[in-house]
C-alpha cells in the first residue's frame, strides 16, 4: 500500500509538473530574458522539487512502521537539502550568465569583455564545487552511520585523516590557483600566449585548469 500510494503521487506531481512546463512555455517567447533564462536552467530542478513535495505530502498518509517512518523522514531531510544546494547553483548559474551578457565579446576593444568573462568563469566553477561539495556533504550528514563516520574522521588524526588530506592537496592547489588566475588576471580568455614552447590562445579557463588553443588546432591543457 505505502508503495502504491508513493507510486500514484510521484506520477501526479510528474504529470503536474509536464503540464505546467507546457503552458510556461507556451508564453515563453513574451517573457523577458531573465525568466526565460531561470525557466531553461530550473527545468530539472522544478522537477526534482515536485518528487520531493510529493514525497513529503505521501510520508504521513502511508501506513509505515516506526523505523521505516524514521528513515523515511531522513531521506526527505536528505532530498531537501540537495534541492536548496541545487537552487543556490542555479543561482550562481543565472547570475553569471546575466552578468556576462552585459559585455560583447565581438568587438574590436574586448578587453573589458575578456577580463569579465575569465573572472565570471572560474569563479562560477569554485563557487558550483564548493556549494555542491557542502550540499552533498550536509546531506550525508543527516544520516546516523555517514555522520558518526564523519565526527570520527575529524576527531581523530590518524592515517585515515593524513592520507584525506595529501590527496585533497592537489585538488585544493589547482582550485585556489583558478581563483587567483581569475583574479589577479595574468592571463585571460582569447590571450596569445606560448607555453612550454607552443604558440596559441587561451580558449577555456576553469577552476582546475586552461585550455589552450595551439595554432595548428591541437589543445594544451595546463
Amino acid at each position: 500500500v505505502a508503495a502504491l500510494v508513493f507510486l500514484v503521487l510521484v506520477m501526479l506531481s510528474s504529470l503536474l509538473q509536464d503540464i505546467l512546463v507546457r503552458v510556461i512555455g507556451r508564453f515563453l517567447d513574451r517573457m523577458p530574458l531573465l525568466a526565460q533564462s531561470i525557466f531553461h536552467r530550473a527545468r530539472g530542478l522544478l522537477r526534482f522539487a515536485f518528487f520531493v513535495l510529493a514525497v513529503a505530502i505521501a510520508l504521513p498518509l502511508v501506513p509505515m512502521g516506526p523505523q521505516t517512518q524514521a528513515a523515511g523522514h531522513r531521506l526527505l531531510v536528505a532530498a531537501l537539502i540537495l534541492l536548496i544546494g541545487w537552487i543556490a547553483v542555479v543561482a550562481v548559474n543565472i547570475a553569471a550568465e546575466r552578468y556576462v551578457s552585459r559585455y560583447r565579446i565581438d568587438v574590436a576593444d574586448n578587453l573589458a569583455a575578456r577580463k569579465a568573462q575569465t573572472q565570471i568563469k572560474v569563479l562560477r566553477h569554485t563557487a558550483n564545487i564548493t556549494l555542491g561539495v557542502l550540499t552533498v556533504g550536509c546531506a550525508l550528514m543527516t544520516f546516523d552511520t555517514v555522520r558518526q563516520f564523519g565526527v570520527s574522521l575529524f576527531a581523530s588524526a590518524g592515517i585515515a585523516g593524513i592520507a584525506v588530506g595529501f590527496a585533497a592537496r592537489p585538488v585544493l592547489s589547482n582550485l585556489i590557483a583558478g581563483v587567483q588566475l581569475a583574479l589577479t588576471q595574468p592571463i585571460r580568455l582569447g590571450d596569445g600566449v606560448v607555453i612550454e614552447g607552443e604558440w596559441g590562445t587561451v580558449e577555456a579557463l576553469t577552476s582546475t585548469y586552461v585550455v589552450i588553443h595551439i595554432w595548428d588546432w591541437r589543445r594544451l591543457i595546463v
